[in-house]
C-alpha cells in the first residue's frame, strides 16, 4: 500500500499548527514536522500533540537560500511513495484529506505524476475568504486558488527543490517545473478544497519571519455559508496554549479592509498579479 509521507516546515506559527497537523494526522503516514527557529509558542504547541507519526526537529535558523535546503534535506530524509506539502496554516477538511488518501492508498492513480487541490484563502478570520479572482496560480488549463499538494515521489526522479524562499518551486531532474511537465499526468481534485491562513495573522511574532508582511491582507472577503464544513480540527478538545480559531476579525481590520478592497478588485480586473512574493 503506499505510505503518504508529509512535510512541514515551519517557524511562528502558533494560531494555526495544532489545527493543521491534527488536520492530517489520521490519514498520512508520517509528517517531518522542522522548525526553522520559532519565537513564539509553536514548538511547545507541536510537541503537546502526543502522536508517533510526528517527526519534530528544531533545524534553526534560515535564510532565504537556506530555506530551500532545508526542504530539501526534509525530501532527503522522506520513505513514503507519495510526497505531502503541508504548511503551518494549512487546514484540512475531513472530507478533503479522506478522499485524498484513500485515493492515493487504493492503487488507482499511481499512474498520475502528483494532485491539485483548491483552496480556500482567509481574509479577516475563518469566516470569510477570499474572491476566485483573487488566486494568482496557473496549472494547465485551472488557475485561482489551487495549488500541488501530492507528489508521486515513484514517477519524479530527481524531484527537488529550487530557487530562493518566494520564488521556490519543485523541479524534476532536467530542471522543468513539476507542473510544466508535458504530457500533464495529473488529477484535479475539485471537491476537496482545503482552508489556508496565510492571509491572517499566525502569530504575535509576525515580524520575525521573512516575507510575512507581504502575506497579510486587508480585504472584504466572501462569507462562508452557515452549512459550510469545517475543518473537525477546529472542533477538537486543545490545551490552554492552543489559540482559538474562533475569534472574528475586529473593527480595526474591517476600517482598513474597506478602504483597501475596492483598489485591489481594480488592480486585480486590470492587472495580472505578479508570481511568488
Amino acid at each position: 500500500m503506499p505510505k503518504i509521507t508529509a512535510h512541514c516546515l515551519v517557524k511562528n506559527e502558533e494560531n494555526w499548527i495544532w489545527y493543521a497537523l491534527n488536520s492530517v494526522l489520521d490519514w498520512v503516514d508520517e509528517i517531518l514536522v522542522w522548525d526553522t527557529g520559532s519565537t513564539d509558542n509553536t514548538v511547545n504547541i507541536i510537541k503537546s500533540i502526543d502522536n508517533p507519526k510526528i517527526k519534530f526537529k528544531q533545524a534553526g535558523p534560515v535564510d532565504l537560500n537556506s530555506f530551500t535546503q532545508i526542504r530539501q534535506a526534509m525530501l532527503q530524509q522522506t520513505t513514503g511513495n507519495w510526497l505531502m506539502i503541508l504548511d503551518g496554516d494549512e487546514i484540512w477538511s475531513q472530507q478533503a484529506i479522506n478522499k485524498t488518501a484513500k485515493l492515493i492508498k487504493s492503487n488507482k492513480i499511481q499512474n498520475l505524476e502528483y494532485l491539485i487541490h483548491p483552496y480556500y484563502g482567509l481574509l479577516g478570520d475563518v469566516y470569510h475568504y477570499q474572491e476566485p479572482k483573487g488566486g494568482k496560480y496557473h496549472i494547465d488549463k485551472y488557475s485561482g486558488h489551487i495549488t500541488i499538494r501530492f507528489f508521486n515521489l515513484s514517477l519524479l526522479p530527481g524531484l527537488h527543490f529550487d530557487k530562493p524562499h518566494g520564488q521556490q518551486g519543485i523541479f524534476d531532474q532536467s530542471q522543468t517545473l513539476i507542473q510544466d511537465r508535458i504530457p500533464h499526468k495529473y488529477k484535479f481534485m475539485n471537491d476537496c478544497a482545503y482552508l489556508h491562513a496565510t492571509h491572517l495573522h499566525r502569530s504575535p511574532n509576525d515580524l520575525n519571519v521573512m516575507k510575512r508582511n507581504f502575506k497579510f491582507k486587508y480585504e472584504v472577503g466572501r462569507k462562508f455559508s452557515e452549512d459550510f464544513a469545517y475543518p473537525a480540527s477546529f472542533y477538537l478538545p486543545h490545551g490552554m496554549n492552543v489559540p482559538t480559531v474562533w475569534k472574528p476579525a475586529g473593527l480595526s481590520y474591517w476600517l482598513m479592509a474597506d478602504w483597501q478592497t475596492p483598489l485591489k478588485w481594480l488592480r486585480r480586473k486590470f492587472f495580472d498579479p505578479p508570481s511568488g512574493y
